[in-house]
């Protein structure tokens, strides 16, 4: 009977690993449709037109300025989906890479700051993925029927919105428990505490003529035990959440940006209020904050790995607003040389 029992079970078990395949065939085509129905619910104008030159990651730039407006053909009346979005600062994007040209995926790839060291796929915020979906936290300066006023972008220009989630920091921040030596130690405190209350009730049934004594002590030792409780659970965040050296600690630092007075001169030609439309900024609001906006991209070093290594000294271009700007690399300083309007720019067409 034993035997029929297990007989039965591995043929039951047998069965299933063959049909697993078919199965997973199953779930794949379902979902796969599911997918081909998600539409982008609106897409993104930002100051960034080209790949070159993008921040890697949001925040970089405090004033690269983008706009969302919600397509009306997804959701009707899409500016009643926005109702209660302003009380909130910053936003998720969940974005599909849509300039990602590469038909294949690499297992491990070259994150910029390991300078060549590639690490797993998964590891990295790589855009080359098998599913080109991004994930990005932009500030909300206001909104404004069904468009979104956003700051601290790093998204190109024409960007397939999926989704926007507002960010939270309750539940955005990860909270971490302390570990079991470190309960231990709160609850040796704890019980300290008591074992101290037991004491001094005792003492005050006793007659112990110095009650409003004791009561202060106690007051300043429960205090002291909440404080250093308080501490520990602020700390539980910073301690427990883990990244890699490379992330916190770059192998090179930041480098220093400095601009011709050619370059400077150029700069200063361009305004909210050109006459000339070549010179109009679209998303930059005035000179100076344009020249923050081209520091913050230069000091993080915007060059793939493979043009940094090259021997020989060249010229990056890149586009940010209505500003084609040209630079060169030279012992950590990126030196801006140039600075055009996009019309009369002659690269990255």
């Amino acid at each position: 009977m034993c035997s029929v029992i297990f007989y039965r079970r591995q043929n039951l078990h047998l069965r299933w690993i063959l049909l697993q395949p078919q199965l997973f065939r199953n779930i794949r085509f379902y979902f796969t449709k599911k997918l081909g129905e998600i539409k982008p619910i609106g897409f993104i104008s930002s100051l960034f037109c080209h790949k070159r030159g993008t921040p890697r990651q949001p925040t970089i730039c405090p004033h690269a300025r983008g706009v969302l407006t919600l397509d009306r053909l997804i959701v009707n009346n899409p500016q009643y989906t926005l109702e209660g979005l302003e009380e909130f600062s910053h936003i998720w994007l969940i974005f599909v890479f849509h300039k990602n040209e590469k038909e294949f995926v690499r297992s491990k790839v070259s994150p910029p700051r390991l300078h060549g060291r590639k690490v797993g796929l998964y590891s990295t915020r790589s855009p080359h993925r098998p599913n080109p979906i991004g994930l990005s936290l932009a500030k909300l300066d206001y909104v404004e029927d069904s468009s979104l006023y956003l700051s601290g972008i790093d998204l190109l220009d024409g960007t397939p919105i999926l989704d926007i989630k507002p960010y939270i920091p309750e539940y955005d921040t990860p909270q971490s428990l302390p570990d079991s030596s470190e309960t231990e130690q709160v609850e040796s405190r704890q019980s300290w505490s008591n074992s101290s209350s037991f004491h001094e009730n005792a003492c005050e049934n006793e007659g112990d003529l110095n009650l409003e004594n004791r009561r202060n002590r106690m007051l300043h030792r429960e205090s002291c035990i909440e404080n250093c409780l308080c501490e520990e659970s602020e700390n539980y965040s910073a301690k427990y959440v883990r990244v890699p050296a490379w992330i916190v600690q770059p192998s090179t630092p930041k480098l220093n940006v400095m601009f011709t007075h050619r370059a400077t001169r150029q700069l200063n030609m361009f305004s909210k209020n050109a006459k000339d439309p070549n010179f109009l900024l679209k998303f930059l609001r005035s000179p100076a904050e344009t020249l923050k906006t081209i520091t913050s991209i230069l000091s993080e070093d915007p060059r793939p790995i493979h043009i940094r290594n090259r021997e020989e000294e060249e010229f990056y271009y890149f586009t940010v607003d209505n500003l084609h700007v040209t630079c060169w690399f030279y012992d950590g300083v990126a030196e801006v040389v140039r600075i055009l309007p996009v019309s009369r720019g002659r690269h990255l067409k």
